[in-house]
């Protein structure tokens, strides 16, 4: 039984938390990696005072950071400052100048532990007088108790104000922590340059509002010197991505432009499924790091460069999330990408990809770029719903990086979505432009003149004995001339050639189209008349659409190999049998009934490495043939059969038709050769007669280094047609 509990109970007693001291070393100092970062936080205070410049001071004994921002009252700096975790930025959420603040936790400014034990504040506002406050963290970190901490406030003659200005900030950092000696304040000025988006990158990132940071104290022309070197870095990109998200939580669209340096662009549109997150700009930099680089950059100094800088860099209300760039950081999972080799695009829909076409993906260190957020916004856009479970975009407490959320996933995938856009019509533009190469026919008639004429030349200077020798040389090129233009004759046939069957390829594609379309017409008959009674439902001419039906899908799957771009582009060591009997199941139109026997085709044996397309090429051709040579014969059979001798094997194609004649056989896979009288419906239907079937053959095969001819027929059989390859030696 449930134990009771008397309404008259033991008086309870109400005690309030209390907290330790030590907090503020957990709140501030520890969650603090690296100098830089600590200063950040007191440069994004000044941002959010609605400060135009702010200057860093480094000396000897202390770091000060000084703004021309709406400064404090004393009251407020009581009433913010000392507050620790305080709400009010996320209740103001935009400053006078209507910048998005970049705070909301309340808790930065005990960041500057990280630098130094002491810490002096002046400030002041406009109508109200200046004042002064010094923090000793050591001794509030030892006082025990955190609400016994604080600060000692008094009035200030000077607020230490910047030059020219009545109100702002500073903020001095005494008894550091470390020693700023050359190489540290080398590295620091490097970061700190990072801490806005550089220049070159600020036009399409809605940046227009003035925010200077300046820094005193550091080496000589540091800053300076590695502005510049980023300069000429960014001076050598071959490409540009461009991503703009605007409205993404009711529906609005990514919009992505790639731009080559040579002037071609492609722009595209992705929507994000979830509408987690609202709005997002970046620009991406990509770069080939290999020959010569633009501005005198060494080749290794470029890509130690960017594999230490490289990467796209997050920017939250225009301050650098340091988590995001730089060494290692892979938070758009490129290296991934690479090490496992992966050559399509999860994101992009098929009709934006191409085969292999992520193999141009490019890694951290051969790009340089920024993606530009507002954590601010995305919380006050958010559905309060979302703000409640966290599911918007929103820094960590420790300020170096996002929450890893869903929201996180789709800002992700939207600049992942650009950078895949770009591998593929990267890689689209390199196939075309080693596919047009392929088509140069290099000339050399005139260089043959230029050695004739230098062997002319040389003639008039040799003994009489050598000059005999020389003119019949020279005699030899008029040999290597005629040869020359056949060779032209014969590539500029084949262009000829293969752009008649590349016309009729696409021909054949749109024809595929249309007889999809009409054989849902078709059905769509056939229902309204089987739906009918009485006189309506004619069994005969149902009968009829079914089998115009039957006849027309029969037709579709000629052109499944050139409709698929798996079977279209992927190559792969197929199995010989599969590939036959899926040929002549897809052939089945064009058979005429015709049995295809493949049962004598070894089960184990493969095929060399090439696409399904090009074996469909061969083979749906030598059917073709074979088909046609049985039109008046009275037997009708094809045969399919495989031999292995060492690393040698072959397929024989074998039928009972009219036979080929062998010791000229070799003429039929010439362009417009033909023996064989075909009727005109088969003509018409571009069915055999025109003599190229088999010169396409004979060229597929070619370029596969497979052997063809026409070889004496097994027992049985008048024509043997055999194709044959070597095994590849491991």
């Amino acid at each position: 039984m449930p134990v009771r509990i008397a309404s008259s109970a033991v008086k309870t007693e109400f005690k309030e938390f209390t907290v330790d001291a030590a907090l503020l070393r957990e709140l501030g100092e520890r969650l603090v990696g690296k100098p830089h970062v600590a200063l950040a936080e007191l440069v994004k205070n000044s941002y959010d005072a609605d400060a135009t410049s702010v200057c860093i001071t480094f000396d000897s004994t202390s770091i000060t950071v000084t703004d021309n921002g709406d400064g404090m009252s004393r009251d407020e700096y009581v009433n913010y400052w000392l507050r620790i975790g305080t709400t009010h930025k996320q209740e103001k959420m935009e400053t006078a100048r209507n910048r998005t603040v970049t705070g909301s936790k309340g808790i930065g400014r005990l960041a500057v532990q990280f630098l130094g034990d002491g810490l002096q504040l002046t400030s002041k506002k406009e109508g109200s007088p200046p004042f002064q406050a010094d923090v000793d963290w050591d001794g509030a970190r030892n006082s025990g108790d955190l609400i016994k901490a604080g600060a000692h406030i008094a009035p200030s003659k000077s607020a230490n104000l910047t030059p020219g200005s009545m109100h702002g900030t500073s903020v001095k950092i005494t008894g550091l922590k470390q020693e700023w000696d050359a190489p540290k304040l080398k590295d620091l000025a490097r970061e700190l340059w990072f801490l806005k988006p550089p220049e070159k990158l600020l036009d399409d990132l809605d940046e227009e509002d003035q925010f200077d940071i300046s820094i005193e104290g550091l080496p000589d022309e540091a800053i300076e010197a590695f502005s510049e070197q980023m300069g000429r870095a960014l001076d050598n990109w071959i490409a540009t991505i461009h991503g703009t998200l605007r409205n993404g939580r009711v529906g609005g669209a990514n919009k992505v432009q790639v731009n080559f340096r040579d002037g071609d662009k492609y722009k595209a549109e992705y929507k994000a499924p979830g509408g987690l997150l609202d709005k997002v700009s970046f620009k991406i930099y990509v770069f080939k790091l290999s020959g010569k680089q633009a501005g005198g950059v060494g080749v290794y100094e470029a890509r130690e460069y960017f594999r230490k800088f490289g990467g796209i860099h997050i920017y939250d209300n225009g301050f650098r999330l340091p988590f995001y760039g730089g060494d290692e950081q892979d938070w758009l999972q490129l290296e991934i990408a690479h090490s496992h080799r992966l050559n399509r695009s999860d994101l992009l829909p098929p009709e934006l990809q191409v085969q292999s076409g992520l193999n141009d993906l490019p890694t951290n260190s051969r790009i340089f770029g920024i993606a530009s957020i507002s954590t601010s916004h995305e919380r006050k856009t958010a559905s309060k719903k979302n703000i409640d479970n966290g599911n918007y975009l929103n820094v960590q407490v420790t300020r170096d990086r996002l929450i890893d959320n869903d929201a996180f996933v789709e800002l992700q995938n939207c600049v992942r979505w650009a950078m895949d856009y770009y591998a593929m019509r990267s890689y689209e533009r390199r196939q075309r432009t080693i596919a047009a190469e392929k088509l140069e026919i290099p000339r050399t008639d005139e260089k043959i003149s230029e050695i004739r004429e230098q062997i002319f030349q040389l003639s008039m200077r040799v003994p009489e004995k050598l000059k005999q020798e020389v003119i019949s040389v020279s005699d030899r090129f008029e040999e290597l001339e005629s040869l020359e233009q056949q060779r032209q004759d014969g590539i500029n046939a084949e262009r000829i050639l293969l752009a008649t069957l590349a016309t009729t390829g696409m021909a054949a594609i749109a024809m595929e189209h249309e007889s999809g379309k009409e054989i849902s017409a078709l059905n769509e008959i056939r229902h309204q008349l089987t739906a009918g009674t009485g006189h309506l439902r004619d069994q005969k001419l149902i009968s009829a659409i079914d089998a115009w039906a039957m006849r027309s899908a029969k037709v579709r799957k000629l052109f499944s190999p050139l409709m698929n771009e798996y079977d279209r582009e992927k190559r792969n060591k197929y199995k010989v049998k599969k590939v036959l009997e899926r040929i002549v199941n897809n052939s089945e139109a064009l058979l005429r009934n015709v049995n295809v026997d493949c049962s004598g085709v070894d089960n184990g044996l493969n095929f060399p490495e090439a696409t399904l397309a090009a074996w469909n090429a061969i083979f749906q051709n030598v059917f073709i043939n074979a088909v046609n040579a049985m039109i008046d014969t009275p037997e009708k059979t094809i045969c399919c059969i495989s031999r292995v001798s060492g690393s040698s094997n072959a397929v024989y194609i074998l039928d009972t038709g009219v036979g080929v004649r062998l010791h000229d056989s070799d003429d039929l896979f010439k362009p417009f050769v033909r023996r064989l009288e075909i009727p005109e419906e088969r003509k018409a239907l571009g069915l055999g007669g025109m003599g190229i079937g088999l010169t396409i053959v004979k060229m597929v095969s070619d370029s596969l280094r497979c052997d063809i001819s026409f070889v004496k027929p097994f027992d049985g059989y008048n024509t043997a047609f055999k194709i044959e390859w070597e095994t590849e030696r491991k």
